[in-house]
């Protein structure tokens, strides 16, 4: 009996598969292919794909964005899929950091804003418009405490600002004369019972974007401390690459906290000008509970991995308390805390 040998058999029906002729439609299409790679241009996809990507996804509500006194929902309208030129606006990609340097903002803040905000009454379901300024997207809209006002960022094409609408007229005013840092922080909280908002501005005296020199000014420098490092692999554009780049990311992520007037927008500053990650205040704006990036920079790892500091500041910025310290996390460190 012959014995059973399955790479041979294997083999022939591999070298079977190959030696058939294709079909003509086969070659049509490949040529319809190649033509198509040729023009080096944006084509439309087949209608199936078409119908399901341009699906009107944005008509969903999700009555998550409750008014204070549980009675009406904010809803974030969009128009549907990011235009071609919100997406191909040009950007840094800096340490994991995407940013719109024209506008000082996360990127996903240009891609990604509503294009109408509406109140929804829970009750009869009857929605009404609330006026937003030309030419801008709406994101991180938010009550105020009693209800009676929406702070929201309009994000316009260099810049972002603070409104605050009044929900019974319906009408927005503009808080913010400084634009918005809003690359780290991107959204305000109300405080001090909804007579202020917190918020972080460009600071005062920035001055102009770092710049590349035309001749390097040394060679790439990696250093791993440990011998065996399970650090995650990420994709070499998202990482920083020389001293110009961190000097970028130091520019794009420094920020004035400030406190506003809600009805004056008049500036209180709050400290000095740092790298903020999050800013959560008190009920009465007395204090703050601040967490900001620390050096030094990684060439290894994304910006989450770097060094921070979370501490409580008055309301005049000075350190109170330390909550918690993690050092720079390039492989296997365990966080720093103190509490």
């Amino acid at each position: 009996m012959p014995t059973f040998r399955p790479p041979q058999l294997l083999g022939a029906a591999v070298f079977f598969a190959i030696a058939i002729p294709l079909r003509a439609q086969d070659v049509a299409q490949q040529g319809a292919l190649k033509e198509i790679l040729a023009k080096e241009t944006f084509i439309r996809p087949p209608a199936a794909i078409e119908k399901v990507v341009t699906a009107p996804w944005q008509q969903n509500v999700a009555l998550s964005n409750q008014s204070p006194d549980h009675k009406h929902f904010l809803k974030l309208g969009s128009e549907g899929m990011p235009s071609v030129q919100q997406f191909g606006k040009p950007h840094y990609y800096l340490a994991g950091l995407q940013v719109d340097y024209k506008a000082n903002r996360a990127r996903t803040l240009t891609t990604r804003g509503a294009a109408v905000l509406e109140i929804i009454d829970g009750s009869t379901g009857q929605t009404r418009a609330i006026d937003t300024p030309k030419g801008a997207t709406i994101s991180s809209a938010k009550w105020s405490p009693d209800g009676s006002e929406i702070a929201y960022l309009a994000n316009f094409d260099d810049a972002t600002h603070v409104y605050v609408a009044d929900v019974a007229s319906g009408k927005s005013r503009k808080i913010t004369k400084t634009p918005l840092l809003a690359t780290l922080v991107t959204a305000v909280e109300w405080t001090n019972g909804g007579k202020s908002l917190v918020a972080v501005l460009i600071p005062d005296g920035r001055g102009a974007e770092p710049q590349h020199p035309a001749i390097e000014t040394g060679p790439q420098v990696r250093m791993v401390g440990e011998a065996k490092n399970r650090t995650r692999t990420y994709r070499e554009y998202s990482l920083l690459h020389d001293p110009h780049e961190k000097a970028q990311l130091e520019y794009y992520t420094t920020g004035q906290l400030v406190l506003l007037d809600a009805k004056t927008g008049v500036a209180k500053k709050i400290g000095a000008p740092s790298m903020f990650l999050s800013v959560d205040p008190s009920r009465d704006g007395a204090y703050f509970r601040v967490t900001t990036m620390q050096k030094p920079f990684s060439y290894l790892v994304q910006y989450q991995n770097f060094g921070t500091l979370e501490e409580i500041w008055d309301a005049n910025g000075k350190p109170v308390a330390e909550l918690t310290k993690r050092a720079l996390r390039n492989g296997d460190k365990v966080a720093q805390s103190r509490f």
